[in-house]
């Protein structure tokens, strides 16, 4: 038997509402239900981590739960938002060969050629991303079974 593909969510956190980034984790975590899929939202493993971690410590544990993941949903819809942490996951996920789904608006930064080349997929939302995953997901890429 197979486990639920994991797949892992990056979005802008710094300096946005905790509950409201939770919120869209829990949001898409709904929409990734029917194509068999688990979102892991490393926002709120981070909740699980001690009250005040260290740059060091965070960012290990988000590599951690990364290199766990078979795919990553990635939001870059903030215009002029300078999408750091995004950027290093994303590199992470094309080095570790995890295919990446990146939804950017109209921000205009799909003609990005660092973006493009790290990207499996670049979309214009978030239904779009979705879809694009669970066209990934049923291409054959299926995650080892559960041991």
């Amino acid at each position: 038997m197979s486990r639920p593909y994991r797949v892992y969510f990056a979005r802008a956190v710094d300096e946005l509402s905790r509950p409201a980034v939770l919120a869209q984790g829990a949001t898409l975590a709904a929409r990734l239900r029917p194509l068999g899929a688990e979102l892991v939202d490393p926002v709120a493993v981070w909740d699980l981590s001690p009250l005040d971690p260290s740059p060091g410590d965070l960012v290990a544990s988000d590599l951690r739960t990364l290199r766990t993941c078979d795919a990553v949903l990635m939001d870059m819809t903030i215009p002029n938002r300078n999408y750091i942490g995004c950027v290093c996951e994303l590199t992470y996920a094309y080095l570790w060969e995890i295919p990446s789904v990146v939804w950017v608006g109209d921000t205009g930064y799909e003609r990005r050629p660092w973006l493009r080349f790290h990207a499996t997929a670049i979309v214009p939302d978030e239904h779009r991303a979705v879809q694009e995953l669970g066209t990934l997901l049923r291409s054959g890429r299926r995650p080892p079974p559960t041991q």
